[in-house]
């Protein structure tokens, strides 16, 4: 099951408030995880793995057709064949303090 669009309420720091201003009442910015929609001043990427909009280079995932990735979400996919988990488990035990 796909995650809908994140609507976000960010307006335009420059653009004057109130109902006639520039965006008026639709000025929401949509996010999107499909690799097809056209972006605009209103609708912007977002990863479809962790949901993050800011990164240097927005990838194609391979295991999901159509969807996009950030950048470390998409080498991790390219690299390991499957989704980038959201934390690693830590692989050392609890430090121990020497006396």
């Amino acid at each position: 099951m796909v995650p809908p669009p994140i609507v976000s309420s960010a307006a335009s720091a420059s653009a004057p408030d109130g109902p006639g201003g520039a965006d008026g009442p639709t000025g929401a910015i949509i996010h999107t995880d499909d690799a097809a929609t056209a972006l605009s001043d209103k609708v912007r990427r977002r990863c479809f793995n962790c949901c993050t909009t800011d990164t240097s280079v927005w990838r194609r995932s391979i295991l999901s057709p159509g969807k996009v990735l950030c950048n470390k979400c998409g080498l991790f996919e390219r690299t390991h064949g499957r989704p980038r988990p959201d934390q690693y488990p830590h692989k050392r035990g609890e430090y121990v303090a020497r006396k």
